[in-house]
């Protein structure tokens, strides 16, 4: 029993949900911005709900190192193949940071959207997230997909326990220059984004290879065969999130993301799912990317008072995923128009290779070559 395409929409769906809940809610400060009942010596109940929401990455990557890893091992990973998904995944980005801009110059902000011609190439050419800082993974993820055909072939070639050891050291000094900048390269602006590249690409690479490991081993479904037959499963892992998430309120640092991430993924995709559930998980997933590059624009940027009318803590959040899923309806108007022209355009000219590559076969067999 291993992972389907269908668990890791499932995963995505509930990953953009903690990235919400993440931004949204991870204060101790709410300075009257919505309502803090109930709270726990002062700070707000949903801040710890909040806090477990720093797994959304580490799950985006798991997701992402298993599916390129099954890609690898079917023979169709390539840097070409790569491109065309890096660049589909570019277009839905183009769209929105021009929407956005525009609604923002529109809205008075021309000095910060667009602000400086520099200031829009680096946002536009992913080598800055000036504009909406939820876009830093963006850049992350484009280097661990073109890195990812030598990164497969590490996985396949290495013992697992050396390639965590490995990650989790290279993990642990990216957390650790990203936190204290310890480096210091401020005088220097093109090392200094070369730095702040690496250590992103550094403190995700872990949960990647980990999730590339589940594929190469079939880790889930062993840990399946071993849990799915005791009686009390669901109840087992339900008190298994329960208890990452008491562990992630006592312990309130990011670096154990990964690892909570990781648990979690296993507990929740054991739990038995109602239909429902599943399919509005799915439903989210489909407009995952939309809400991931969307969100920080409507409760920071331009429309903060708009997304806190509600006032409690669930209603904001729902609110704010209803305001998001209404922008991805727009996005997708002419996003999905603009990617089916791209994929008629990369299957005709496969087909001409292929009308190509056959003339020629058949011109070598006629002379005999």
């Amino acid at each position: 029993m291993e992972f389907s395409k269908s668990d890791m929409n499932v995963l995505k769906g509930i990953a953009i949900l903690f990235m919400v809940i993440l931004h949204l809610f991870c204060t101790k400060e709410v300075n009257g911005l919505y309502e803090t009942f109930p709270t726990i010596d002062g700070v707000p109940f949903v801040y710890y709900l909040a806090l477990f929401g720093d797994a959304c990455v580490p799950i985006y990557c798991f997701a992402s190192g298993y599916g390129l890893f099954l890609i690898y091992n079917s023979g169709k990973l390539s840097i070409k193949n790569n491109f065309n998904r890096i660049f589909r995944l570019l277009i839905n980005f183009w769209i929105v940071l021009i929407l956005f801009v525009l609604i923002g110059y529109i809205a008075g902000k021309g000095a910060l959207y667009p602000g400086s011609t520099v200031k829009f190439i680096k946002n536009f050419f992913i080598l800055s997230s000036s504009y909406n800082g939820a876009w830093w993974f963006l850049q992350t993820y484009v280097i661990l997909v073109l890195l990812s055909p030598s990164l497969m072939k590490i996985v396949s070639k290495y013992h697992s326990i050396f390639l965590i050891i490995c990650t989790g050291l290279i993990y642990l000094l990216s957390y650790v220059e990203r936190i204290k900048n310890i480096v210091d390269l401020s005088d220097f602006p093109l090392l200094n984004s070369f730095m702040h590249a690496i250590v992103l690409v550094g403190t995700s690479l872990l949960p990647f290879i980990v999730g590339s490991l589940f594929a190469k081993e079939r880790i889930y479904s062993k840990i399946y065969n071993l849990v799915n037959k005791l009686r009390f499963k669901n109840i087992i892992c339900i008190f298994g999130i329960l208890c990452l998430v008491l562990l992630h309120s006592f312990y309130q640092s990011m670096i154990i993301a990964p690892i909570t991430a990781i648990l979690f993924i296993c507990f929740f995709s054991l739990l038995n799912k109602s239909v429902q559930i599943q399919m509005l998980l799915k439903y989210l997933s489909a407009h995952s990317t939309n809400i991931w590059l969307t969100h920080m624009f409507f409760y920071m940027n331009f429309f903060p008072s708009l997304v806190f009318y509600p006032r409690y803590p669930l209603l904001i959040f729902v609110w704010l995923i209803i305001l998001c899923l209404i922008s991805s309806y727009i996005i997708n108007l002419i996003n999905n128009p603009i990617i089916q022209l791209y994929n008629q355009k990369l299957a005709t000219l496969k087909n001409r290779r292929i009308n190509l590559n056959s003339a020629t076969a058949n011109a070598k067999d006629e002379f005999g070559v």
